[in-house]
């Protein structure tokens, strides 16, 4: 092993001893140039469309041995447009020719991107092209780097070969786009290496909408996070209207990328799906300020909505010639500026007025919406004629290693402030919802106390009371108090509404129950006295009650406000009704009376029982209903209530029974 290793060492010395010896290598820069030649520079150029060969259907202007000398040179890297035949629509032909040196590959042709429909001829013959012809009146939106090939094969001889490029402008785009080629960058030479060169192009020319497809991805999982938020709290509609804004901006940048890469979807389908996603955002963002800044939705508002949600109909306009390309943009535009300039006007009257939320949000909003109308204004007088600069406002701003469009840098810049906004405001509902629930904790934990306890149980009477309210806290209420004659008072109600509005007018009403019972009060005069105290408090709702007093001996005495009859064992009892508390000053209130006999079970319940509603599909929207109340009106008050809630709650429940067992307090002797 160890001769082995000492064999392979000396190999080794050798070969690094003879390439020492041997000389460099020569790389020459003229004979070992890559076979490329740019095409850029002058190219001959004619107006209109060419008259076919005779004897031939091919185009005359194709033609090899065609004299073009009197034809006059445009540079290849602009348009005619903006070399002496402005806003010319229709044909225009090129010519140049390449000279190809004897060898035996064959060569191709790099075309730069040439504005709109074209084709390519080869020592008259079409070779290939882009886009499509008249009658077709739709320009080419392709707008990339095409290869075609030059030469065949090779050749033993130089050779000269003639090319002709026919070019169709529309005249829909002629007015503010111009024809022809624009880009520098045309090459003949090598198919290989143009294939590559063409593919990186390419992937040059896609590097410049980085930044939109980065914008679209990232506002459109923020867009999606804060839809979720908003199912979580549908009560706050800001969320989803910030939802909508950034998920039709995200829609909007993935068309435009899409366009500018894969010239899709079509020019019309293109606009009018920009349109739509942008009246969709302006109507969303018009909402989402009118909500935060809590404005008023009056007339004028429902103008402008309806103004927005009409701008994306004449975008389509000039396709079929109904108005020229910057009529239609400035209709679209003119629609969408009342609704720009009415969250303008509220911001800044917000903000003037101390508001902190607009005063957050005035400049973000302000560069961005400002900036989409500044631009867009500058588009549409570029369009008219009026301004040889039509994205004037679009330059890219350096960020290396890429650039951003300005538009791009302004939607993060807002999408900040929003963000910001947001988590300030959710984190103000946060603090509100933890200051509520320990009011409403403190208004559960007074209602618990203000309930019958142990010491309110009265010898000779067994009493059952569940309290089930549909919220945290709840409208009815229950009171039993021992007369200390034997007797028992009890009083059941239920005050018209839910939650802590409801819970505090039952803690005035159970105050005022115990204050009239140490006075002896019968069930009538208990229901005008709390009738009384309930005028003017009400606040256009009404409160139900049942008051009854069982003597020692049985003697039941009832009086009712409006409140739900009792049931004795198990049927429903025939009880004058009166006007519920708090409607009529003067109401009166008339007392029946019953002997019950011992082991007579009375049960009291509040409408939450009887009004439960079914939630099953099978018999949806069913109610609990008075005949199943009868039928479990001799069951323990839990069950009553167990299966009321199990139904479908939908209310306060309360349920109450007292069964009469006849044993009466001692009287003493005299």
């Amino acid at each position: 092993m160890r001769f082995g290793s000492a064999l392979r060492q000396l190999s080794v010395l050798a070969l690094l001893t003879c390439a020492a010896g041997l000389p460099a290598q020569s790389f020459n820069l003229d004979s070992g140039r890559e076979p490329l030649v740019s095409l850029d520079g002058l190219w001959r150029f004619h107006p209109g469309d060419s008259p076919s060969a005779p004897g031939s259907h091919l185009p005359l202007w194709a033609a090899p041995a065609f004299d073009d000398s009197a034809w006059p040179l445009l540079r290849s890297d602009n348009t005619w447009s903006a070399q002496g035949y402005a806003a010319m629509s229709g044909f225009g032909w090129y010519r140049f020719t390449v000279r190809v040196p004897a060898g035996e590959k064959p060569t191709s042709l790099l075309l730069a991107p040439i504005l709109t429909s074209f084709q390519v001829y080869v020592d008259g013959k079409r070779v290939g092209g882009s886009g499509k012809m008249p009658p077709t009146i739709m320009p080419n939106t392709q707008i990339s780097y095409h290869l075609f090939p030059l030469t065949p094969s090779g050749s033993s001889s130089e050779r000269t070969v003639q090319v002709a490029l026919r070019v169709w402008h529309s005249p829909i785009w002629a007015s503010y786009v111009g024809g022809g080629p624009f880009l520098h960058g045309h090459l003949a030479g090598d198919p290989i290496l143009l294939a590559a060169e063409q593919q990186h192009r390419q992937l040059a020319r896609n590097a410049r909408f980085v930044d939109s497809y980065a914008y679209s991805i990232a506002a459109a999982l923020i867009g999606f996070t804060i839809l979720c938020l908003f199912f979580f709290r549908p009560a706050e509609r800001e969320y989803l209207w910030f939802a909508i804004i950034l998920l039709s901006q995200s829609a909007d940048n993935v068309l435009y990328v899409g366009q500018q890469i894969y010239s899709w979807p079509p020019i019309p389908i293109n606009d009018l799906l920009d349109g739509l996603l942008v009246a969709t955002g302006i109507f969303a963002s018009f909402c989402f300020f009118w909500r935060i800044l809590h404005a008023r939705a009056g007339l004028l508002s429902r103008i402008v909505l309806a103004l927005v949600a009409f701008s994306p109909i004449p975008v389509v306009f000039y396709w079929p010639g109904w108005f020229s390309a910057p009529a239609s943009a400035a209709i679209q535009l003119a629609c969408l500026l009342p609704a720009a300039i009415c969250i303008f006007w509220l911001l800044v009257k917000r903000a003037l007025s101390g508001n902190l939320d607009a005063r957050l949000l005035l400049l973000p909003t302000l560069l961005d919406v400002g900036y989409y109308v500044a631009d867009n204004v500058t588009i549409v007088l570029a369009q008219a004629g009026w301004t040889s600069l039509p994205r004037v406002l679009e330059v890219p701003l350096p960020l290396p290693p890429f650039t951003m469009q300005t538009g791009i840098l302004l939607h993060l810049f807002f999408l900040l402030a929003m963000l910001v906004f947001l988590i300030l405001r959710f984190t103000r509902a946060r603090r509100r919802e933890v200051w509520l629930a320990g009011e409403f904790e403190a208004a559960r934990q007074v209602q618990q106390v203000l309930l019958p306890d142990a010491q309110d149980q009265c010898p000779g009477f067994t009493v059952e009371c569940v309290y089930q309210p549909a919220e945290q806290v709840g409208g009815d209420f229950f009171q039993q108090i021992a007369d200390g004659h034997g007797g028992l008072l009890i009083v059941v109600g239920d005050v018209s509404g839910k939650g802590l509005p409801a819970a505090m007018m039952v803690s005035v009403l159970v105050g005022a129950i115990r204050a009239e019972a140490e006075h002896g009060a019968s069930p009538a005069t208990m229901l005008r006295s709390l009738n009384h105290r309930m005028m003017g408090r009400s606040h256009g709702g009404f409160t139900t009650c049942m008051s009854a007093h069982i003597a020692a001996n049985g003697l039941l005495t009832l009086a009712n406000a409006g409140h739900l009859p009792p049931y004795l064992n198990g049927q429903e009892m025939d009880v004058t009704g009166s006007l519920p508390l708090g409607i009529l000053a003067q109401a009166e209130y008339e007392c029946i009376s019953l002997q019950l006999a011992p082991a007579d079970r009375l049960t009291f319940v509040s409408d939450g029982v009887v009004e439960a509603q079914s939630k099953s599909p099978s018999r949806s929207n069913a109610l609990f209903g008075f005949e199943r109340t009868r039928q479990l009106s001799r069951q323990p008050a839990a069950e009553i209530a167990q299966a009321a809630r199990l139904f479908g709650q939908t209310d306060d429940i309360t349920v109450v029974t007292v069964e009469f067992s006849g044993l009466a307090l001692p009287t003493t002797q005299p």
